[in-house]
């Protein structure tokens, strides 16, 4: 029998609502919030550094951000190693290129080290492996989340073979007294479902759930195959940006838990 655990709903919380200032200098914190504004500055100076360095619009840029707030909960939850998809491997790549801001986002946000093994010569074992770590790593996203991940985000692959992930059968949503993959607690969507159990907290104001669409950006579901994203909703809570759109992208490899100017730069 599952429980519903704070430590979930804590940890998907915070992550929920950070907005990457550890990446602003203080030096630069006033230029960043004059060029990007609002709350989230630094959220969107990360993405327009994404945009021009992987050639990705605006939009796509921040529901990858989103995304990647997602992997990292479940890198965080996992009793396993996860391993990202091509393009959540890229947000990864940039934001561990900040690496004192990236040690301190781990410390302060996620409670724990979460490092990046990447393959230093590619074998049929390895990769094997990969894959087996990938597609345990899209079904804990779809039972922590109840939503299929995106597949413009999270479809394909960085290691060869470049599978793309098959669409699955229907899902029966899990109930908080079902088994769950992620040691034994409830999936982090029973915390935001409106049940008494929950709080109280809905859907309606938490999207990033049951397939509604992003936060801070952050990505809808469709079923496998689909070109794009889910963009048409609106988080209550009034976290940053809720843009929809995608375009193709391109960095998947292994985890383990064990700025510039207006327009940002490589």
């Amino acid at each position: 029998m599952t429980t519903l655990s704070p430590a979930k709903k804590d940890l998907w919380l915070r992550l929920k609502h950070y907005h990457f200032e550890h990446l602003v200098p203080p030096h630069l914190s006033d230029h960043v919030a004059a060029c990007f504004g609002g709350p989230d500055a630094a959220t969107r100076a990360f993405a327009s550094k994404l945009q021009k360095k992987l050639h990705w619009s605006s939009p796509f840029s921040l529901r990858t951000i989103g995304e990647y707030r997602k992997f990292l909960y479940l890198g965080v939850v996992a009793d396993f190693e996860v391993t990202p998809s091509k393009v959540i491997d890229q947000v990864w790549h940039e934001h561990l290129l900040f690496t004192r801001a990236y040690d301190q986002f781990c410390r302060e946000v996620l409670g724990r080290p979460f490092e990046h093994f990447p393959e230093l010569v590619s074998t049929g074992q390895q990769t094997s492996t990969f894959a087996s770590q990938y597609q345990a790593t899209l079904d804990l996203y779809e039972e922590e989340f109840d939503m299929t991940p995106p597949p413009d985000i999270w479809a394909t692959t960085k290691f060869e073979p470049r599978t793309e992930r098959t669409k699955r059968p229907g899902r029966k949503r899990q109930s908080i007294d079902s088994d769950s993959s992620s040691s034994g607690d409830a999936p982090l969507y029973s915390y935001f479902d409106g049940s008494p159990e929950s709080g109280g907290h809905s859907h309606d104001c938490m999207p990033e759930f049951g397939g509604g669409g992003g936060f801070s950006g952050g990505g809808g579901g469709n079923s496998w195959g689909d070109a794009t994203g889910d963009s048409s909703s609106t988080d209550c809570a009034a976290d940053s940006g809720s843009d929809g759109g995608g375009d193709g992208g391109g960095g998947g490899c292994s985890s383990g838990c064990g700025g510039g100017g207006c327009g940002g730069g490589e």
